[in-house]
């Protein structure tokens, strides 16, 4: 019997691939009163394994080369100057874009930075992933731990202050775990959250027949896939 079912695992593996590719989001919690940059991984809090020559765009024409990497304890593009200190672009407001390696990053001062994924005629479909707090464990009876069992939502551990020099409250334990938001921007850098609403603003002219892909294909505006499927498809469209 028992072989039966391994057999039976193994050919639905082999019909569907991508499961035996899952893996877990890795969580990682930070005890009360310590640094998550002193816990939490180096490979697990940056984008990069070590940082990358890029170079800082900006509105008004200015432009900076330097080695940059994407710290996803707060989402920042951090820096190495000639003292080898670690810093943050102080202009964002005035950033047109930033690019690292082969990646490129925009930024707004709602959502803060996201990597671009792909580039369509009026619009690019933007991702933003951080290390997010999720939870937070109280300390219970003998030292025992447990989760709070109430949390919907989540948020970036930090705003645009330093990310990594934050102390958790004394009293708690922080779990923290990858999360990723798609924004759509358009072409003067505007970010929009994805709805239906935001693609018709950005496609006026094509509503009714936006309307009816929606209705035909239902896109689920929180899969990067249906999205970028969505935009190519809008991006065909007669103007």
């Amino acid at each position: 019997m028992k072989t039966m079912i391994v057999r039976t695992f193994l050919a639905v593996l082999a019909c569907y691939p991508f499961l035996a590719q899952a893996q877990v989001p890795k969580v990682f919690k930070v005890k009360a009163g310590e640094y998550p940059d002193k816990v939490i991984p180096y490979a697990d809090r940056y984008q990069f394994s070590e940082f990358v020559p890029g170079k800082a765009e900006f509105i008004d024409g200015r432009s900076s080369q330097a080695r940059f990497n994407y710290n996803y304890i707060g989402g920042h593009i951090l820096f190495i100057d000639v003292k080898r200190d670690t810093l943050e672009i102080i202009d964002q407001a005035l950033l047109k874009q930033i690019t690292v390696g082969e990646k490129s990053y925009r930024f707004d001062k709602r959502f803060g930075y996201s990597e671009i994924v792909a580039t369509f005629d009026r619009a690019s479909l933007g991702k933003r992933q951080v290390l997010a707090r999720i939870g937070t464990e109280k300390g219970g009876p003998y030292g025992i731990s447990y989760t709070a069992s109430s949390v919907t939502t989540y948020r970036s551990y930090s705003s645009d202050q330093a990310a990594t020099s934050k102390k958790l409250n004394l009293n708690a334990e922080g779990v923290f775990t990858y999360r990723t938001g798609h924004y759509l921007i358009d072409n003067n850098n505007r970010f929009y959250i994805p709805t239906p609403g935001s693609i018709r603003k950005l496609y006026p002219a094509n509503k009714k027949q936006i309307d009816r892909y929606l209705k035909e294909n239902p896109v689920d505006f929180g899969k990067e896939q249906d999205l970028l499927r969505l935009l190519a498809h809008c991006s065909s469209l007669p103007k």
